[in-house]
């Protein structure tokens, strides 16, 4: 069992717990925007999930720094969470349980991800209709859309759904081509 693996199996309890309660306290939507607060947050700041993840650092010391850095910016709900982690030794896990969390709060809401990388910003337009695309491709009620502006493409996109790839960037089109000027002829 590989390392992330055995960390989700051991986060998706208190993901699957986070979720119960969201949806008991109608709050899920709340706690889903607080989770990605934490996980760009940590994303943002290795030093800090460094240092939550230290086992010699002080329970208390953890928690004085988590709440000088989310007391303000999440709900209670999602702030006592963050302690309970703390307090159960399980704060180290955050970005799996976070991860896990998301998951869960995207089957419920049959949301799908999508990443779209592009070699240049997309207008609302585009968004709306890759949007609409993906939604009629996917047969979910909404979509989660994460964009990546890539110089390097030249032109088009890429799109990542799941294990599902549309890859119509000029990069990608010039080295299909590439690869068949490449093969002998008969």
């Amino acid at each position: 069992m590989s390392s992330n693996s055995l960390l989700a199996k051991v986060g998706q309890p208190y993901a699957e717990a986070l979720l119960a309660l969201g949806e008991s306290s109608h709050q899920v939507e709340t706690l889903d925007r607080d989770m990605k607060l934490v996980l760009e947050t940590l994303a943002d700041t290795p030093e800090l999930e460094a240092f939550l993840g230290r086992p010699l650092v002080a329970t208390e010391a953890k928690k004085a720094v988590i709440r000088q850095v989310f007391g303000t910016r999440v709900g209670s709900t999602s702030l006592n969470f963050l302690l309970l982690l703390v307090d159960r030794g399980r704060i180290a896990l955050l970005p799996s349980i976070g991860a896990t969390f998301q998951d869960l709060v995207r089957q419920l809401t049959r949301t799908a991800l999508a990443q779209v990388t592009t070699a240049t910003a997309l207008t609302s337009e585009q968004s709306a209709a890759l949007e609409s695309h993906i939604l009629r491709l996917t047969g979910a009620q909404q979509v989660d859309l994460t964009v990546t502006v890539d110089p390097e493409l030249l032109a088009g996109f890429t799109v990542q759904v799941g294990s599902q790839v549309i890859d119509t960037s000029l990069r990608s089109q010039l080295r299909r081509l590439a690869a068949r000027l490449s093969q002998p002829t008969a």
